[in-house]
């Protein structure tokens, strides 16, 4: 009996430190998203109902954004993806859940356009994304697999925001949308680095983010992807590339990015020697930062697809 009681006594302490050091971590992230800086919201010129909650993908180590879109009557969270040239996608997690018409089958590429697999194109009647109705989408159905180590239900980009201001605050889980433009004669210039966006004349990636920075005191053009959880440095001599096993390979740390004012270092970022060149950019593109450099950096990231600009502070 005094062994049993030994035990028993053992397996409960494990099992209420567990508890003690999951509520712990939660309450950790809850008190720093309930202290988050929020100034940017009056700074930027958003009204209270323009400002959304933001949750993270566990399938992207909880590090990429989703987001509530409802397709058809039901609420899904896809992952708010800066990369998704086709505009929204889903996989085949959900793929008996929504109501579509198949339309036919066709080869997925990767952005360097090498084979992915195969996806099936399907029209979805109807989705809502921010209170903003689109009818007859043309999309698409894919294995979760080709993706991603853990199910997700797909992604949306910055095709289904044309014309709004989008901030992204990951500290404070929160994303606003809005339809009006900045003000940016009151805009505190000591906090906010202001860019052009670059537009590429490459078909499918005339919504991605690509802006000018300094590299090697070498001006260099950075693309922006939140759907990915490595960034990556250009090296065409790399014996390595996107896609081949981030986790295994090695990475670089203090690379110096100066983006206008703004000096960042980016840590652990990953040698690819596969990027693709888009068509009518002024340098070539050097870096891919992405939701993992996001949150190192700790930066707030501002879109604007009224005046075609982007965003930075440090918060």
């Amino acid at each position: 009996m005094k062994i049993k009681s030994k035990t028993s006594v053992i397996v409960i302490s494990v099992f209420l430190t567990l508890i003690v050091a999951v509520g712990g971590y939660f309450s950790y992230g809850y008190i720093q998203t309930l202290f988050a800086d929020k100034t940017w919201i009056t700074d930027l010129g958003y009204k209270e109902s323009e400002i959304h909650k933001l949750t993270f993908d566990l399938s992207s180590d909880g590090i990429c954004p989703q987001i509530p879109v409802k397709v058809g009557n039901d609420e899904y969270k896809l992952g708010f993806d800066t990369g998704c040239g086709v505009g929204i996608s889903f996989t085949d997690a959900i793929q008996d859940k929504i109501d579509y018409t198949v339309l036919n089958k066709a080869e997925a590429t990767n952005r360097d356009g090498s084979h992915r697999g195969w996806i099936t194109n399907v029209k979805v009647n109807e989705i809502n994304v921010f209170g903003d109705t689109y009818k007859n989408i043309n999309t698409s159905i894919s294995d979760w697999s080709m993706y991603s180590s853990q199910k997700f239900n797909g992604n949306i980009g910055l095709a289904y925001f044309k014309s709004k201001v989008i901030t992204l605050d990951y500290e404070g889980h929160k994303i606003a949308v809005s339809s009006s433009p900045i003000d940016y004669a009151k805009l505190d210039t000591g906090k906010y680095v202001v860019l052009p966006l670059y537009k590429t004349t490459t078909k499918g990636q005339e919504d991605l983010l690509f802006f000018e920075a300094e590299y090697n005191s070498e001006p260099i053009i950075v693309y922006l992807d939140t759907g990915k959880n490595h960034s990556y440095l250009y090296n065409p001599e790399s014996n390595y590339s996107i896609g081949m096993g981030e986790n295994k390979r090695p990475t670089y740390s203090n690379v110096n990015l100066k983006i206008a004012d703004m000096d960042l270092t980016l840590n652990n970022i990953v040698e690819a020697n596969n990027f693709r060149q888009a068509d009518g950019l002024p340098y070539p593109t050097m870096i891919e930062m992405n939701s993992d450099q996001i949150w190192k950096c700790n930066l707030l990231v501002t879109v604007d697809l009224i005046d075609q600009k982007i965003i930075f502070r440090r918060l």
